[in-house]
């Protein structure tokens, strides 16, 4: 059963001005996390919020996905927290 979490940054975040390099770590890391199945990164065009999609194997393979990130360098990390994280169940990919 394929699991995905949904973060969402609601108002935007303030971004640094090396946000790029870090987001571009991070996404490197998820990709390198077994049973990471895909990630999307989501911006509102008007408002700038932002909305963080990956897909997981199983909810194994995210809570690994999460200690992952929660373990990388801190020069790394972009120092910005969702607002909200939800987790759904995938009942199909198409």
């Amino acid at each position: 059963m394929s699991v995905a979490r949904i973060a969402m940054f609601d108002p935007a975040p303030a971004l640094k001005d090396d946000d790029e390099r870090r987001a571009r770590t991070l996404r490197d890391l998820l990709q390198s996390t077994p049973g990471f199945l895909a990630g999307y990164d989501l911006r509102e065009e008007q408002t700038g919020r932002l909305m963080s999609l990956t897909v997981w194997e199983s909810e194994a393979a995210l809570a690994a996905g999460e200690q992952a990130v929660r373990d990388r360098p801190v020069d790394d990390q972009r120092g910005i927290r969702p607002s909200r994280i939800e987790r759904w169940v995938v009942d199909a990919s198409f």
